[in-house]
């Protein structure tokens, strides 16, 4: 946010594990969101255990879409995963959030590998993304040759998924963090040893070339299915319905992340539901992009 250590002792002197909502309302809305996270994961893990029995097959499921489905249903079970054990667990299940409180609501670097890992997982989710993109866009507008580029390409794209996040990342990896759970929501600060490098900045950039090129892509292969007669319409049809769901959820991100940095200290101490607010919109967010 604008002013980060006058924010961070708003947070610290509002830190509190109680939403204001009963304990079994929280037990519920954390049941709620297992209730499509899980059945979510479980598809996904599916869809994995099926492409890797039957990759020997070579003329289908050896094809370069399958493998960056692989790479990003891997990084999707992850986040998923390490999400739900700390981050969703403690911000629904108050006595866990009590539990680990004193124990890390000072700067230490306990919480420093799983903090840096899962904004790790965050940006390697927007890249296997994009190259998704990438890989159904040249499918339909270059069909020719798109075997022939993913065939040079495809462990270019998947390494670049692997290693470009360590660029925005490692001013947390060398940072002390701090657990903070803010009216019922968990949070993890961290301390800005290279005050310029925020990762924020860095979400902003790599969500929005992801969103660009979405919108680009789709309107393009729009275009050309429309090409290829009324049998195509469906295809077209669902697939502008699609994009306008990832899009939407690429845009509340994004917004999300310019508001870190445009709400100064005072505004949210005055309305601080402006923070809670932002708070669970980002967690909207996070299973809106994950989960796409």
């Amino acid at each position: 946010m604008a002013d980060a250590e006058a924010a961070e002792i708003i947070l610290r002197e509002s830190m509190s594990c109680d939403s204001g909502d009963s304990d079994l309302s929280q037990y519920l809305k954390f049941a709620i969101q297992l209730g499509y996270v899980l059945p979510a994961g479980f598809l996904y893990a599916s869809f994995m255990a099926t492409i890797l029995r039957k990759r020997r097959n070579r003329e289908l499921f050896h094809d370069s879409f399958f493998t960056l489905y692989l790479l990003d249903g891997a990084v999707t079970l992850t986040f998923l995963l390490i999400d739900i054990l700390f981050m969703r667990v403690t911000a629904f299940i108050r006595p866990v959030c009590e539990f680990f409180t004193p124990l890390l609501k000072d700067y230490s670097y306990t919480l420093t590998p799983y903090f840096a890992f899962y904004m790790y997982l965050q940006f390697a989710k927007l890249l296997s993304m994009h190259f998704m993109n990438v890989n159904r866009y040249t499918s339909v507008n270059h069909p020719i040759i798109h075997k022939k580029i993913w065939v040079q390409h495809c462990s270019k794209a998947v390494a670049l998924t692997l290693l470009i996040p360590l660029i925005f990342v490692w001013p947390v990896a060398i940072s002390k963090t701090s657990f903070i759970p803010y009216k019922g929501q968990s949070l993890i600060l961290y301390d800005h040893v290279v005050p310029w490098a925020r990762t924020t900045y860095g979400r902003i950039l790599v969500g929005g070339f992801t969103l660009v090129f979405t919108v680009f892509s789709s309107i393009v292969t729009s275009a050309k299915l429309s090409k290829l007669g009324n049998h195509m319409k469906r295809v077209e049809w669902s697939m502008n319905i699609a994009t306008m769901f990832v899009s939407a959820g690429f845009v509340l991100f994004l917004a999300l992340q310019v508001s870190y940095l445009v709400f100064s200290s005072d505004t949210m101490d005055t309305h601080p539901w402006i923070a809670t607010t932002i708070f669970v919109a980002m967690q909207v967010s996070n299973d809106f992009y994950m989960l796409r």
